[in-house]
């Protein structure tokens, strides 16, 4: 295993290594699996009943209308399940590692943003009598809230996993690199 491999590049020697590489390709894997469950069970919820009821899922809100379509959710899913497949073609390189963490920690910082502004609906009216109705519905975190939270903490442990397995190969190389140079070359060895 000293030699490099076909592309040049020296492959993970030690078992360390090659299981924490694992890890950070597999862990990004549990978060789109989050994320999937996220979008029948609700993030945030208002509790109120039928259609007053405020559900926010990983698409957006619930139920889902293809016509009002939320971008950010849009482009957070594409970001997601990217980072969750460039892991394997990658193999958890030092870049996509930095990368893992910087999503884990915007995702979480968005779920952050939502439960401090989160959604509300107000209504005001009357009754055929000319009582004055009105309430407001706030959206607060539900189920899907942990499994946000889940899902963001396993692409920064992802993230860190491939930083330590990269940190491995790199002290593998020098090591390598260290054996070379002791030994002694030419004619007069």
């Amino acid at each position: 295993m000293d030699r490099a491999g076909r592309n040049g590049r020296t492959p993970l020697t030690t078992a360390r290594g090659r299981s924490l590489n694992l890890v950070a390709r597999v862990l990004p894997s549990g978060a789109v699996a989050c994320w999937v469950i996220t979008i029948f069970v609700p993030v945030l919820d208002s509790g109120g009943p039928g259609s007053m009821r405020i559900r926010v899922t990983s698409l957006g809100f619930s139920p889902i209308d293809m016509n009002d379509l939320d971008e950010v959710y849009l482009m957070l899913w594409v970001v997601i399940l990217t980072g969750a497949f460039t892991a394997w073609l990658l193999s958890a390189s030092k870049w996509w590692s930095i990368a893992a963490i910087v999503l884990g920690t915007v995702l979480g910082l968005r779920l952050l943003q939502m439960v401090a502004d989160p959604p509300i609906m107000m209504w005001d009216g009357q009754t055929a009598d000319g009582m004055p109705t009105g309430g407001m519905e706030v959206a607060y975190p539900a189920a899907g809230f942990g499994l946000w939270v889940l899902g963001s903490l396993l692409f920064v442990a992802a993230g860190i996993c491939g930083l330590v397995a990269a940190a491995q190969q790199d002290h593998y190389r020098r090591e390598r690199i260290k054996r070379c140079m002791s030994k002694r070359h030419g004619p007069a060895a």
